[in-house]
C-alpha cells in the first residue's frame, strides 16, 4: 500500500530520473491538448476518481518559449525549473507516466508510451512491477462507477504503437463488489 506521512497517503509516482525529464522537456507540454492529463480535461465530473484528479484546477497555457512548435503547458508546471508545483499530489495519469491507462479490446490496460525516452531505459520487468503496484494500490480501490467514468478517457488515450505492460481487471461487473 501507499506510504502515509502525517496522516496523508503518499501516492505512487514512477521514479523517472529528473535529469531525463529536464533534458526531454516534453512531459507536461503538449502539441495535442487531447494528450494532456485527464485532470486538465475533465472539468467538474461528479465522482471522478480522486487519484486521477488534481488538488486544484488545471488548465493548459501557451508556451511562448517554443516559437517553432505551438505547445501548451500544464498550469501545474513551473516552467523555469520544469518541475510540478504539486509533486506527489498530481493525477495518476501523470504519476505513472510513461505508463498510460488505455481501454483496448474491451479491457483496461497499462501500456508503455514509446514517445518517452524513459520507456527505452527502464526494463520490461521494472515497468511490469510498477504496473502491478498501481493495480494493487490504486486500481483495485476504484469503485465500478469510477471505472466507468475513466473508460472514455482511456479509450481516447490508446495509440497502436504503445506496448502493453499489464491487463487490469475490470471490476465493474463483479458480483463481489457493490457499486458504491
Amino acid at each position: 500500500m501507499d506510504e502515509v506521512v502525517e496522516g496523508v497517503p503518499v501516492r505512487m509516482v514512477l521514479p523517472v530520473p529528473a535529469i531525463l525529464c529536464e533534458s526531454c522537456r516534453m512531459c507536461c507540454r503538449f502539441t495535442d491538448p487531447s494528450r494532456a492529463p485527464w485532470a486538465v480535461r475533465v472539468g467538474e465530473i461528479p465522482g471522478f476518481p480522486a487519484g486521477f484528479s488534481a488538488p486544484r484546477p488545471l488548465r493548459l497555457d501557451p508556451c511562448p518559449d517554443s516559437p517553432d512548435i505551438p505547445l501548451e503547458a500544464c498550469s501545474g508546471l513551473d516552467r523555469p525549473s520544469h518541475r510540478c508545483t504539486f509533486w506527489g499530489e498530481h493525477p495518476a495519469d501523470c504519476r505513472i507516466y510513461p505508463l498510460l491507462l488505455v481501454y483496448r479490446e474491451n479491457a483496461f490496460r497499462l501500456v508503455l508510451d514509446s514517445d518517452c525516452p524513459f520507456s527505452s531505459i527502464g526494463t520490461e520487468a521494472f515497468f511490469r512491477e510498477q504496473a502491478e503496484r498501481f493495480q494493487e494500490d490504486e486500481w483495485k480501490a476504484l469503485s465500478p462507477r469510477e471505472m466507468a467514468l475513466l473508460e472514455p478517457f482511456a479509450r481516447a488515450e490508446d495509440r497502436p504503437h504503445d506496448r502493453e505492460v499489464l491487463c487490469l481487471p475490470d471490476l465493474r461487473n463483479s458480483p463481489a463488489r457493490p457499486d458504491w
